[in-house]
């Protein structure tokens, strides 16, 4: 398996296209790029060859060379596609470090200019402007080094220290007076929104990835999912694995919300009667 990253001339912002191949039974992988390359001349857009990349996924992979107009592709070891730091190892402290940084820049100046705030504008603030950056697509990656998981938070951490000043509450009592979760338990519910968007059809490019147990002789709702088999790390930390235990927990009122708003009520009514 690998992705190959193609990157244009002709705008202010480089247009990325991302090929995932499988397997090599089928077309060689040249002439894919061959087809892109030919689209290009057509329309006159020209490939930036010198920055194009191709990530390699897979121990046993061939890790082949590809060209494009005669100039090889680029090998690398990690790109940013679509805003996430994709590593051959599929690990993501590269991209939880970048993240971090980020979001720590933001909150640096909303902690400079709104020092005086309220514990309210505080929190919509970071709601606002930091935590949508440490959340952004994570129903693809996920934190799995304790390292990692810190790091996150800290950002949090620090975000609710702004409108307490040198004497402040403990961290757990500055999440329950700002009315805010962990962003351990945020991830959570975002990897259970993201079932249910799949199961619901709203995402149904990711339906086929999560298999409903059809054992009839299962209690609780009907969307309950059958275990994966996984033999590494990777695949055990995978969307459909780590949602395993909490999504089947789910009683059906939640699982069969009529929609996304719905199902965010139920959940979050559910999760704080437990």
């Amino acid at each position: 398996m690998f992705l190959i990253l193609f990157h244009f001339f002709n705008y202010m912002y480089d247009i990325t296209i991302t090929n995932i191949f499988h397997t090599l039974k089928k077309k060689p992988t040249y002439i894919y790029i061959a087809t892109i390359y030919n689209w290009s001349l057509k329309w006159l857009l020209p490939i930036n060859a010198d920055k194009c990349n191709i990530l390699y996924l897979g121990s046993d992979n061939p890790k082949q060379t590809y060209y494009i107009n005669g100039t090889e592709l680029t090998k690398c070891v990690s790109l940013s596609d679509m805003g996430v730091i994709v590593t051959s190892t599929l690990t993501w402290s590269e991209h939880i470090t970048k993240v971090v940084k980020k979001a720590n820049k933001i909150l640096y100046l909303l902690g400079k200019t709104f020092a005086k705030a309220d514990v309210n504008t505080v929190t919509k603030l970071y709601k606002t402007y930091v935590r949508p950056i440490l959340e952004y697509a994570n129903c693809v990656w996920v934190p799995t080094l304790q390292r990692d998981i810190n790091l996150l938070e800290s950002v949090q951490r620090r975000a609710t220290r702004i409108p307490y000043g040198q004497v402040r509450p403990s961290y757990p009592d500055r999440l329950n007076l700002m009315k805010l979760p962990s962003l351990a338990d945020r991830r959570v519910r975002g990897d259970m929104l993201t079932t249910f968007q799949a199961f619901t059809n709203i995402s149904s490019p990711i339906r086929h990835l999560f298999p409903v147990n059809i054992d009839g002789r299962t209690r609780g709702h009907r969307f309950k999912l059958e275990k994966d088999n996984f033999r590494t790390s990777i695949r055990q930390t995978f969307v459909t694995n780590r949602v395993f235990t909490e999504w089947n927990a789910l009683p059906p009122e939640v699982v069969e919300s009529a929609s996304v708003p719905r199902f965010k009520v139920n959940y979050d009514t559910f999760r704080n009667r437990r």
